[in-house]
């Protein structure tokens, strides 16, 4: 009996180290354009970039909020590279520094998922975005801070 609880608990754990240990192996590579109406005519109104959180939740690239003539805001990554995990998603956020506590987010709003853990990217910002002092990529499976860039 003890042979057989042993070899479930092996069985399990390998099926679950297979699941997860996935996304770390995984990249899911997005290389957006800017769209053409922003291009020609968009300035950056702040940019940071993407930090480390730990040893395993790593992030670069930059993060860029762009305005066109027309008042368009769309919040940008290039270069983006973050450790892969589930349930990314992308927030703005008014705390500068996020720890990983969700708290520390305090208010903020929920741009959808991530779309890719490298390359280039485009979030259009449909809320006022002015009061926001940095963009997180949160796990929320987890409930993980994965990196955050201060917006300046």
């Amino acid at each position: 009996m003890i042979k057989f609880i042993i070899a479930a608990v092996v069985l399990v754990g390998v099926g679950v180290a297979i699941y997860y240990g996935r996304f770390l192996f995984t990249k899911k590579v997005v290389r957006e354009e800017v769209p053409v109406e922003m291009k020609a005519s968009s300035r950056s109104l702040r940019e940071g970039s993407f930090e480390n959180i730990d040893f395993i939740h790593k992030g670069s690239g930059r993060a860029l909020i762009l305005e066109d003539v027309n008042g368009h805001k769309l919040l940008r990554f290039e270069n983006l590279e973050v450790t892969n995990g589930p349930d990314l998603y992308v927030y703005l956020s008014r705390n500068p520094r996020p720890t990983k506590d969700k708290d520390s987010l305090g208010d903020f709003i929920n741009l959808g998922r991530l779309k890719g853990n490298v390359g280039d990217q485009n979030y259009e910002l449909t809320q006022d975005s002015d009061g926001y002092q940095s963009v997180v990529i949160w796990c929320r499976q987890f409930n993980a801070l994965f990196s955050f860039a201060t917006l300046r």
